[in-house]
């Protein structure tokens, strides 16, 4: 019976393969292809088709045959270990994954999509056979990616990939597997050949019980092999073996050290150096580590010799930078952290976004415990933590604890939040975490460093001419605009008294935060008076307000005057003066205009002056002359959005208000070295926000600015009947607090308005509040009299 039972798996495993063969052929029976003997037609069967391949010598054939032995290779062990009903299983997964993919590559999708949702759906699904099955079929990868790069079938290709990714993960740590290949290196050539192979596969996962078999004694006769097998591990060895150099077995130190001069990869200099320096190395050890230092030197082409604590910083900037060498392999959600624990190498898995975080804070540790002041060290370290952090989902401005430090094990549950780290390391090395922020780019990194400045630094940290104080300043020039805001908040809270390049910025910069949407603003500019006038109307029908004139310089001044905030500037390839290059170019020029998006209307036949003033300009978009109001809106957002200056939401409300408070702060103080002029229009826009506590705190900003329009806005606001009775009562002090600064900027028919408040509102609160305005504005006419006639019953 087993001899049948046997016969039969190997007849149903041949029947299989067959079954896959005939799959591969389909496509070529339709196209007739020459070069095998028989002419196949549908009629042709897959068995008569493989032994005509058989009786052929061309390339294509050696190919069909090597598919077709592979695909039998792998099936035929599966199915004798499975038994009944995992041959079927298996028989079955291997028909949907290869009908799938051959469906997929003759454009039928919807046949193989059927294929993989009946594939992903059996919840038994073995990933490592379904890595085999892909592995027969070199193309299956290629078809795969391609499948999710460019058809409607992406998300069923990438459950099906990541189910092939996880198959070979767990196909590499596989601990039995690993040992039985350790076993195997002892065996024939052919056998060891194998089993490195097989190692090599495993990478890092190997190396624990490589070490486990170097201290084991009763395979001593093995350890040559053993030790020649470790540098065939490749890079993947490294994290481990970096960490067993600290290892309390002299042989093992002593063959790591050989291992990791051969393997060649920098990232080993510092632990080498490590060991190098130790007490206890022995001479052979320390042989082998001077050894492997130079041979890491000439594959890397640079010096390895450096202090403990140099060479630990400078492979932090490595993991931290996320360089090639280093960085953890971003195909897979975990990667490991290598400890030595008692003589013993185990890994905790970190998601491999964090991974380069959590090994550069590791480096400082490091570079510390040699040279505890190293600054570098420090700094780096902290912003790391903080990186750790964002890239963890956590608030980087938060000391509250976060869930989301629970997915980092190699953190215990009491480790402090970045910004505990930040405040007690003191100012100058926030700055330093700011100045590696703004130089990379990196808005989780500035916006935590900032938070702590915000918190520990006085005018004289915050501001100064040493080098490392510059970074705050620069942050008003970061490409996101949170980030710019933030560290305007910043600089105004601190109320600066000296001048200092860059304080130029924050009133501007204070203002960008308290545009939240309102109507939009757009200066348009356009020689063709037909195609001006027609956009013109587009956009005021839905709702903006636009400066729209035949040259730049009426557009810029109408909208200096009227508007609030400019969302973005329409120009014309039309344009004569000046020419649209130097336009663009003195926009940009001017502060307020610095980021604000442009837009060029490309006139028929005018087209290379539109990409002659876009080409290398950031912010500036293309778009047909006759496009629609809406379509330039979009350019406008789609372009605000991808540098980091689109707003709206919660988040900005806060921001608004936070900007509003230091604006009041500074206009209070009324000593800074701060103008918040440039921020007048948008406390002016911000009275019409439907965010009241916003309207609120620009009216009280508004009142400190001796400002005329500003006094004209807020008298509107408080005489408006539709606003709440709280909004207007609010409105009302402000404007009496105005009246106190500045005497009286009104209209005369908004100081009729105000007496009429003041005298017949119903409301006695809001008719206090009105006459308390009336009073501070100290008007010549005796308005107190005909409040008091009002008053008269007979």
């Amino acid at each position: 019976m087993q001899a049948s039972c046997g016969s039969d798996f190997h007849n149903r495993t041949i029947a299989l393969a067959t079954g896959v063969v005939s799959q591969l052929l389909d496509p070529l029976r339709a196209k007739k292809l020459p070069g095998i003997r028989t002419k196949y037609g549908a009629e042709d069967s897959t068995e008569n088709v493989m032994a005509s391949l058989f009786n052929v010598r061309s390339p294509f054939a050696v190919r069909m045959l090597r598919t077709f032995v592979c695909v039998a290779m792998l099936v035929l062990p599966t199915t004798m270990a499975l038994g009944e009903d995992g041959a079927d299983a298996s028989e079955e997964m291997a028909r949907l994954y290869s009908d799938f993919l051959h469906y997929a590559r003759i454009g039928k999708f919807a046949e193989a999509e059927a294929n993989a949702s009946k594939l992903l759906s059996d919840e038994n699904v073995d990933p490592v056979q379904l890595m085999k099955l892909s592995d027969a079929d070199t193309e299956s990868i290629p078809t795969l990616l391609t499948l999710i790069r460019h058809t409607s079938m992406r998300d069923t290709a990438q459950k099906i990939l990541d189910l092939i990714r996880e198959g070979e993960f767990r196909e590499r740590q596989d601990e039995s597997r690993i040992i039985n290949n350790i076993d195997n290196l002892s065996g024939t050539p052919q056998m060891e050949y194998n089993a490195i192979s097989r190692l090599r596969e495993s990478g890092e996962y190997a190396v624990p019980e490589m070490m486990a078999a170097l201290k084991d004694v009763s395979k001593e006769s093995s350890w040559p092999r053993i030790v020649r097998a470790l540098p065939k591990l490749g890079r993947d060895g490294v994290g481990p073996l970096v960490m067993a150099l600290s290892d309390s077995d002299p042989n093992i130190r002593r063959n790591v050290a050989w291992a990791l001069g051969e393997l060649g990869y920098p990232q080993a200099t510092p632990y080498l150096l490590k060991t190098l320096d130790a007490s206890d190395t022995l001479p052979e050890t320390r042989q082998n580590t001077l050894d492997a230092l130079q041979k890491i030197e000439r594959t890397s082409d640079r010096s390895q010799m450096a202090s403990i604590a140099d060479a630990f910083v400078r492979l932090a900037n490595d993991y931290y930078n996320e360089e090639g060498s280093v960085k953890a392999d971003p195909r897979v959600p975990l990667a490991n952290v290598w400890y030595l624990d008692d003589g013993t190498l185990v890994s905790k898995k970190v998601p491999t976004e964090i991974f380069g975080s959590v090994m550069a804070m590791r480096a400082c540790e490091e570079a510390l415990i040699v040279d505890p002041d190293n600054r570098l060290a420090i700094s780096l370290w902290l912003a790391a933590n903080i990186r750790r952090e964002a890239r963890l989902g956590m608030d980087v401005e938060s000391a509250e604890a976060d869930a989301g430090s629970d997915a980092d094990p190699t953190r215990g549950e009491d480790f402090p939040r970045s910004l505990y780290f930040s405040q007690a390391a003191g100012p100058m090395y926030c700055h330093l975490v700011l100045g590696r922020a703004v130089a990379d780019n990196d808005k989780s990194v500035a916006l935590g460093a900032i938070a702590a400045l915000d918190e520990v630094a006085g005018s004289t940290s915050l501001i100064g001419t040493e080098d490392y104080k510059q970074p705050l300043v620069q942050s008003l020039r970061f490409p996101d605009a949170e980030v710019r805001i933030k560290a305007a908040i910043a600089l105004a809270r601190a109320l600066p008294k000296a001048p200092f390049t860059g304080s130029d910025l924050i009133g501007p910069t204070l203002a960008e935060a308290l545009r939240l949407g309102g109507t939009t603003q757009i200066a348009l500019v356009d020689s063709d008076s037909g195609n001006l006038n027609r956009l013109a109307g587009e956009f005021r029908s839905g709702g903006a307000d636009v400066a729209a004139e035949s040259n730049l310089a009426a557009s810029l001044n109408r909208a200096r005057r009227e508007f609030q905030f400019i969302a973005g500037i329409v120009l014309s390839t039309n344009m004569t003066s000046p020419k649209l290059t130097e336009a663009v170019d003195m926009i940009r020029r001017e502060y307020r205009f610095a980021r604000t998006p442009i837009v060029i209307l490309s006139h028929p036949n005018e087209e290379y002056r539109a990409q002659e003033a876009a080409v290398g300009r950031e912010m500036v978009e293309t778009i047909e002359a006759n496009a629609s109001s809406p379509e330039i809106l979009k350019k406008i957002d789609d372009m605000l959005a991808d540098n980091g200056s689109a707003m709206g939401g919660p988040q900005d409300a806060s921001l608004a208000l936070r900007a509003a408070d230091a604006l009041r702060l500074v206009a209070i103080d009324g000593r800074t070295v701060i103008d918040i002029r440039p921020a007048i229009p948008a406390l002016i826009g911000a009275l019409a926000e439907e965010e009241e506590a916003l309207r609120i705190r620009a009216a009280q900003v508004l009142a400190l600015t001796s400002s005329a329009n500003g006094q004209k806005a807020i008298c509107e606001t408080a005489l408006d009947a539709e606003n709440s009775p709280a909004v207007r009562v609010e409105m009302f002090n402000a404007l009496a607090e105005s009246a106190k600064h500045q005497s009286n900027d009104l209209e005369s028919d908004q100081i009729q308005r105000l007496v009429k408040q003041a005298a017949d509102n119903s409301d006695l609160t809001l008719r206090t509040a009105a006459s308390q305005a009336l009073g501070a504005l100290n008007l010549e006419v005796n308005e107190a009299s005909e409040i008091i006639r009002n008053q008269h019953n007979g």
